[in-house]
């Protein structure tokens, strides 16, 4: 016997539950609960489907967010923020976990997709979906639910307005970032989840759009591992109710829907398909990219105080070299724990001098590097391998950014190359960073995975059809930045949105 209703509309968690397995029904059921898990579950209820929303992660209310590592790694981040990338170096790769997802913990920026990129996944891989006229709609629509502004200069705080003055003083085109955090304080712990609700994640945007429709029940604390099928269509998808504090699985979960959509992210997204045998490994889990970044840091005589202010606000359009500068920060202990010095002397300096030092940092496009996400039965595979031309892009961007920061009156610049101590001069940045330099070297970091269930017009060469809908199945679709063909090369928390609202109209169009 369930322990609930087959369906309540709301959110619920597993204090909800009872001791009893938890069946459901509805017409759509959407596993993840991220930027395009909740756009498509907007689009969706907005069109009259009953969706039911499957997230593992807790819902979350802004007071119950903690500035403490600790509490943020075991509660908010995907393996407990040790999540990493292997190849010819170790990335890490964060990624969000919770009612939000990603959103819950990313610095809000909000970038349209270049319109260079929607013209080649339309020319070159056949989406004929991802019209510009319409995608502008999108990301219209995108903007005013997330309340997407740029911040005032009171709330940027000196790490962005020293940037601002290296940049300016070059000639580079620069400006303050647009976010979707039009309630910012500059508290700078966008990483721990927005403690003052200023931040507008999906949870609170097109998640409540989606609810307050009265045809959605969002349930916390489910993870789906498994399916049912027929042969042709999926017909429950399974799984357990987690406890909230130990993440240990408890009863059983199983939902039944005419419609299936997964969301769980370019990692998860693959490892469900992988793992049910719903798609061939060819393509599936393949194409992995990123956008590879690397940091420098800056001592100033002033004092900076970079842990204040908006974590991630101003930004250098590099994107023709392929790259991106923008500004970051984060609180000491972070900063402490991705220092490349060697414990000692000169990273205690750097600690003990924290206040008058500023950080930026180089997002690459990510164009000759390729992962894959393995389904492995000792558990997920994550591999990458940095090109050659992005690794060059990467010193080129890491150069860049010590040629700002000096323009800016720094008095020495510490990139983050393995061992090196610092840059005194500007005269020094070039053979302080060789192009040689191999990607060992650089304390490189990964964000915002994509292209792992890429979307195209032929089978053979990708994972869904250009309606997000996955090769092989009548009812079954991936609605998330897996489906992205290739890199944005910008932030791609709107491109995700706006894909999740495509793949709800479209599923609702062919219903």
């Amino acid at each position: 016997m369930s322990s609930v209703a087959p369906f309540a509309t709301g959110r619920h968690g597993s204090e909800h539950y009872g001791d009893g397995p938890l069946e459901l029904h509805a017409d759509v059921v959407i596993i993840g609960a991220g930027a395009g898990g909740c756009a498509t579950a907007a689009a969706l209820s907005e069109r009259g489907a009953r969706v039911i929303v499957l997230e593992e992660g807790r819902h979350w209310l802004p007071q119950d967010f903690k500035a403490n590592t600790t509490f943020a790694f075991k509660n908010l981040y995907q393996g407990r923020g040790s999540r990493a990338l292997r190849g010819n170096t170790i990335l890490p790769l964060p990624g969000g976990r919770g009612v939000g997802g990603s959103t819950l913990i990313n610095s809000a920026i909000c970038f349209r997709c270049p319109d260079q990129v929607l013209d080649e996944w339309r020319d070159e891989h056949g989406c004929d979906t991802v019209d510009k006229p319409r995608f502008d709609a999108y990301f219209d629509r995108v903007e005013t639910t997330i309340g997407v502004t740029v911040n005032p200069v009171s709330v940027q705080r000196n790490n962005n307005l020293i940037f601002r003055q290296g940049a300016e003083a070059l000639g580079l085109r620069g400006d303050f970032m647009p976010r979707s955090a039009p309630g910012c304080v500059g508290c700078g712990i966008c990483q721990y989840g927005c403690p003052t609700g200023g931040k507008f994640s999906a949870d609170r945007t097109f998640l409540t759009v989606a609810e307050n429709s009265g045809e959605v029940g969002i349930y916390a604390d489910c993870r789906m591992r498994g399916v049912e099928t027929d042969g042709a269509r999926i017909t429950a998808v399974t799984g357990h109710v987690l406890d909230p504090d130990t993440h240990q699985p408890r009863q059983t979960v199983r939902v039944t829907a005419d419609q299936v959509v997964l969301s769980g992210g370019p990692i998860g997204s693959p490892l469900f398909l992988l793992a049910n045998g719903l798609a061939e490994n060819t393509h599936c889990g393949g194409h992995l990219v990123v956008h590879p970044t690397v940091m420098a840091m800056a001592r100033f005589e002033q004092e900076i105080r970079p842990w204040s202010g908006v974590t991630q606000g101003y930004w250098v359009d590099c994107y023709e070299e392929g790259y991106l500068l923008q500004t970051y920060t984060c609180t000491p202990d972070q900063y402490f724990s991705t220092l490349q010095t060697a414990p000692g002397e000169t990273t205690l300096a750097i600690m003990r001098d924290l206040k008058h030092y500023a950080s930026a940092g180089t997002l690459v496009h990510d164009e000759d590097s390729e992962g894959r996400v393995r389904h492995t039965p000792a558990g997920p595979d994550l591999s990458y391998f940095l090109g050659d031309g992005d690794r060059q892009k990467l010193i080129a961007g890491l150069r860049k950014t010590a040629e700002v920061f000096f323009a800016a009156g720094a008095l020495q610049v510490h990139p983050m190359r393995l061992g090196l101590r610092g840059i005194k001069r500007p005269e020094d940045i070039e053979t302080s960073l060789p192009m040689h330099l191999s990607a060992r070297e650089l304390f490189l970091y990964a964000s915002h995975p994509m292209g792992t269930c890429r979307m195209g017009a032929d089978p053979n060469h990708s994972v869904v059809d250009p309606r997000g809908k996955v090769w092989g199945w009548a009812n079954l679709r991936v609605a998330d930045a897996s489906v992205f063909p290739t890199s944005l090369g910008v932030n791609p928390q709107m491109t995700t949105m706006a894909m999740g609202l495509m793949i709800g109209e479209e599923l609702m169009s062919e219903a």
